[in-house]
């Protein structure tokens, strides 16, 4: 069964690397899912709370401590906690997604290792997919295969996606002797044998921007009228009706990339 379909799924999505579109593809999967007929549980491990901001509701945010990873490591580690009590609450009844924060994947890694989450998920029959964002730039593709290798090693039965996040480009046009393109030979063509690729699209023009700065759902944009982009972005009625239609047309493309990536074949 495609795991859009399914609630016995958990979805880490992650990247050492910040800025790499990680929250965005949550913000879009968590849409798809809830077209689906899924109220998705959402933990994000991240201090910025864009999950939390964007959606609302039962959202668990666990955020970094700086000053405890100095002073006990051990205290560090047991924040991540209440999450595996939410995965508990949540296995079998819908679809879990678990964003993992920009600087949080090695002690993410460490903590499921400690706590054997892999063998929590299966004694709760969950099926668990890593989704690795990245760009087209030398250090994104670096962090994107450290972070598999890490997540991989602390959950190793679970599947593995690599998500091209095409907003500065896509890999296909890198020049072969650029420092991103000898990224990918040596850091995620290894990985082919074992990981599902799929493509994000850039959304024209940066129209994202002014929905995301104010914490907007990507299926509200959606559904909103001209006067509501209108009031909500600054714009007038011409440029509103653009940003809203970009957006549009790239959930839409962002969606049909899913279906053709989760379907039941492929898993």
């Amino acid at each position: 069964m495609s795991i859009l379909m399914d609630s016995l799924n958990i979805i880490i999505i992650a990247n050492e690397k910040g800025g790499v579109g990680k929250s965005l593809t949550a913000l879009a999967l968590i849409d798809r899912l809830s077209l689906n007929g899924h109220n998705p549980a959402v933990i994000q491990i991240d201090r910025q709370r864009r999950l939390a901001n964007a959606l609302g509701g039962n959202i668990l945010t666990i955020g970094s401590d700086a000053k405890a990873s100095r002073i006990d490591p051990a205290l560090e580690l047991r924040r991540f906690s209440p999450l595996l009590e939410k995965i508990e609450i949540s296995a079998g009844n819908t679809p879990i997604i678990v964003d993992v924060g920009a600087g949080e994947v090695g002690r993410f890694a460490a903590w499921a290792a400690l706590v054997d989450l892999e063998e929590e998920l299966n004694d709760w029959q969950l099926k668990c997919h890593l989704v690795i964002p990245f760009l087209a730039e030398a250090e994104a593709i670096r962090q994107a295969a450290w972070t598999a290798e890490r997540l991989r090693a602390a959950i190793p039965r679970a599947l593995l996606y690599f998500a091209e996040n095409r907003r500065d480009g896509s890999v296909a046009q890198l020049h072969p002797s650029s420092a991103a393109a000898g990224a990918i030979m040596e850091h995620l063509e290894p990985w082919n044998s074992e990981a599902q690729q799929l493509a994000i699209p850039a959304i024209p023009s940066g129209s994202w921007r002014c929905f995301e700065a104010a914490n907007c759902r990507l299926i509200d944009i959606v559904d909103m009228s001209t006067v509501e982009v209108m009031r909500l972005t600054g714009l007038p009625r011409a440029e509103a009706k653009i940003v809203r239609g970009d957006v549009t047309q790239w959930l839409v493309t962002v969606f049909d990339e899913f279906d053709r990536t989760f379907c039941a074949e492929k898993i």
